[in-house]
């Protein structure tokens, strides 16, 4: 196998798959990327059996072949080349010389005959949303998900294919963010899926600001076509819990606020926190909400925001960093609070299909 390619495409692309490799207590061959030279065309492809990740660019092969090589040495080595044409030529025992600017690099690969091969697509319907949709829903909820390896379910993210949209669904337990976004989606495609966090973290590097994501589900599977990016990952074989019953009905009370003066005052107010379980109380008046924190040992904090509100008199106590997450996640200006009184849920919601469920923490 020989070819040719510009240092920037050949990063770019390794780049895409590199984070994808086994650890380094798993097969040998898992630490390599697969590299494919055809058509004019050089597809990189990396797994851990759980993700496989696929890129494609563009590059001129002189002699088609294929083998598998160190993906992190290579990453680091085409990182570290002159800008310009990187040249690959690989011999029959799969050792390659690379040619990039006045370095030269030998690396030893593993034959392609132990690669796993990539899962394949068994004419399953195949359900089409725009990237920048797609990445805007992951943001707004997979902050939401629990990171208590325990709680294998809550781990992943919720995503629901049902009554013309794509619902999105992230909990921890103490916390709920879901969004909504409508797909055309015929009656017999309806289906629940739950994303393992590595590959929506995967995902959100991957996915851009144009083009459509391709979404086919297997029995156990789920691959994302990107373009020239494909993305393959297992599916947790869970059961999501009914969400839907921790999301509380009408609520009595209802507060206006501009998202970035909360944003920011819960940002000064949360410097005085002790360790991670601080915690931060917003007390609503009429029109103004003010946000305070203390440590006993430290001092206190505190900061006024106008907002819009006639009803009465609520405390309420919040981890600042679960009130901090959605509003970061969000673009609108102005955002809704709901709330009853200071001990029960609350919501947060805007102009978009989005929803977030916050309980309050009590405190003795």
């Amino acid at each position: 196998m020989k070819f040719k390619i510009a240092r920037s495409n050949f990063l770019d692309s390794l780049k895409k798959v590199q984070n994808i490799v086994g650890s380094k207590g798993s097969m040998m061959i898992l630490q390599n990327v697969l590299i494919e030279a055809n058509d004019r065309q050089l597809f990189l492809t990396t797994t851990d059996l759980d993700i496989s990740i696929r890129s494609v660019v563009p590059c001129e092969v002189e002699v088609e072949g294929s083998t598998t090589l160190p993906a992190k040495v290579l990453f680091n080595a085409v990182s570290k080349a002159a800008e310009g044409m990187i040249e690959v030529d690989v011999d029959g025992e799969d050792r390659a010389q690379i040619t990039a600017g006045s370095a030269l690099y030998k690396l030893s690969g593993m034959s392609v005959v132990d690669f796993p091969t990539l899962p394949q697509d068994q004419n399953s319907f195949e359900y089409v949303i725009p990237q920048m949709a797609l990445r805007d829903m992951l943001r707004k909820t997979a902050y939401a998900a629990s990171q208590d390896d325990t709680r294998k379910t809550l781990k992943g993210v919720l995503v629901s294919f049902r009554d013309g949209k794509v619902t999105m669904v992230a909990t921890d337990g103490r916390r709920l963010a879901l969004v909504e976004h409508e797909i055309e989606l015929p009656e017999n495609a309806q289906r629940d899926i739950i994303l393992p966090t590595k590959v929506v973290a995967e995902l959100q590097r991957s996915l851009s600001n144009d083009g459509d994501a391709r979404i086919t589900i297997e029995k156990s599977q789920v691959s994302f076509n990107l373009g020239d990016t494909r993305l393959y990952s297992k599916l947790l074989d869970e059961i999501y819990p009914n969400y839907r019953q921790v999301i509380p009905g009408e609520l009595s009370e209802r507060v206006s606020v501009d998202r970035e003066l909360l944003l920011a005052a819960l940002d000064r107010v949360s410097v005085m926190k002790k360790d991670e379980s601080n915690s931060t109380k917003l007390t609503f008046n009429a029109n103004e909400l003010t946000v305070s924190s203390s440590v006993t040992e430290a001092g206190s904090a505190r900061d006024i925001v106008p907002i819009k509100y006639d009803g009465p008199a609520i405390d309420i106590v919040f981890n600042p960093g679960f009130v901090m997450d959605p509003l970061r996640a969000i673009d609108e200006d102005e955002i809704i609070i709901e709330l009853s009184n200071g001990h029960s849920p609350a919501l947060i919601k805007c102009s978009v299909p989005f929803l977030y469920v916050m309980m309050p923490l009590r405190i003795s």
